[in-house]
């Protein structure tokens, strides 16, 4: 097994309370849910498509119009 390292990362208030919040509600803990969603960035940022995602995001999109590209089904 790896070694782990910690983090020390901040964050508004209330997203930090979202993601605990969120992340409760699958039974993650606060790191679980960290180390899911850095996984799911690695992931996201080598698909072929992200360079128009983050022009998307930039262009101010909602969150349901970035996940009709991002996501499957």
């Amino acid at each position: 097994m790896s070694t782990a390292s910690a983090i020390y990362v901040r964050v508004p208030q209330e997203l930090l309370r979202e993601f605990d919040r969120v992340a409760q509600e699958h039974g993650l803990s606060r790191s679980e849910a960290i180390r899911e969603a850095m996984k799911l960035f690695i992931y996201y940022s080598k698909a072929p498509d992200v360079k128009k995602l983050r022009g998307l995001i930039e262009a101010s999109i909602e969150a349901e119009e970035i996940d009709k590209f991002v996501l499957p089904g």
